[in-house]
């Protein structure tokens, strides 16, 4: 049974008030605002730390049941649509509000998907009207270019009857990313050229193939042809800084037969500096690997000669009348040397 209990700090009671009694059965009663509420909030939330500078004596450790509107607010739901009509248990208020709060959220995702769709037809439409726009627009290119002279009519073979067949070709097309130079009026001059009532026949302009790009990247040109550094000469010649001039002096050079026992003269110097060490020596600095890289580097030279001699000349396209008519551009072009 309760003894006594002490209320401080809490709404109404800013100093310490107390309420002692002996019953069991105990009737409390008073005006609006004079804390009747509060205690009934203190004994169903004890542990609330709104209440934590008050307190409660009681005989035994029995159990506290309050039924106020904090126990109603927990433990019983009244739906919004049946006035009057409760679900007891708090576990089933806790469902219910999360089932309205579902229903909400679905509420609202289909007001969205219904402002969606609106607006998904409304871009649709607009879509389709500048389509139609883009249509009416590029088939003036048809009206304009077909009757009349006709020169330019052969560019809309197959395209001049549907609307939208035109406006997907144009479409495709890859668009320049700079403005092209020549008028419809320069378009027009060059088809009538070879199109038109006036148009003269000209002789083919010689293609201009070149065969020999690939020894231009030939790894070949990538490394250093030098001997074998492994050779007694090896230092003497980098000294000199000239293998080609030593390996000439290999053709002036006496045969290894002829060399006495005094050596015989060198070949540049005249002195008498030549034995069969030195030529050996320099004989096997000019190994057999270098003499294969400069076999390698003199065919592919016979093999670019004969491709640059195998381009057209340039005088042969200078007489082509189309070249003449273009000169300036066909000289800057850069397309023959």
């Amino acid at each position: 049974m309760i003894t006594k209990i002490c209320l401080n700090k809490i709404t109404s009671f800013k100093n310490p008030a107390f309420l002692e009694t002996d019953k069991k059965v105990n009737l409390i009663y008073g005006l609006n605002g004079t804390g009747k509420s509060t205690l009934s909030d203190y004994l169903y939330d004890l542990k609330n730390p709104s209440f934590t500078d008050c307190s409660l004596e009681s005989s035994d450790n029995e159990e506290i049941l309050v039924y106020n509107q904090h126990f109603i607010d927990d433990y019983f739901y009244q739906p919004d649509s049946l006035k009057g009509i409760f679900t007891l248990s708090k576990e089933n208020k806790e469902a219910e509000e999360k089932i309205k709060k579902a229903n909400e959220e679905i509420k609202k995702q289909e007001d969205d998907k219904e402002k969606r769709i609106v607006t998904i037809k409304s871009l649709n439409a607009e879509l389709e009207q500048k389509k139609l726009n883009a249509e009416n627009k590029i088939w003036e290119v048809k009206t304009t270019y077909t009757g009349g002279d006709r020169v330019l009519e052969y560019c809309l073979e197959g395209l001049k009857g549907q609307k939208e067949k035109l406006l997907n070709y144009i479409c495709g097309i890859d668009k320049p990313e700079q403005k092209p130079e020549k008028s419809t009026d320069d378009l027009k001059k060059e088809v009538e050229s070879f199109k038109g009532e006036n148009a003269q026949k000209y002789d083919s302009i010689p293609t201009l193939n070149f065969t020999a790009h690939q020894v231009e990247s030939n790894q070949l040109f990538q490394k250093a042809i030098i001997g074998n550094e492994d050779s007694v000469a090896s230092e003497l010649i980098k000294k000199l800084g000239n293998s080609d001039w030593v390996k000439k002096g290999l053709d002036y050079l006496p045969s290894v037969d002829e060399i006495n026992d005094t050596a015989e003269p060198c070949p540049f110097c005249q002195q008498k500096t030549i034995t069969t060490t030195v030529v050996d020596s320099i004989k096997e600095y000019f190994d057999e690997s270098y003499e294969k890289d400069l076999s390698e580097l003199n065919n592919l030279s016979t093999v670019y000669k004969t491709a640059v001699n195998s381009i057209e000349k340039k005088e042969n396209y200078d007489i082509h009348p189309l070249i003449i008519e273009n000169k300036i551009e066909f000289d800057n072009s850069g397309t023959c040397q």
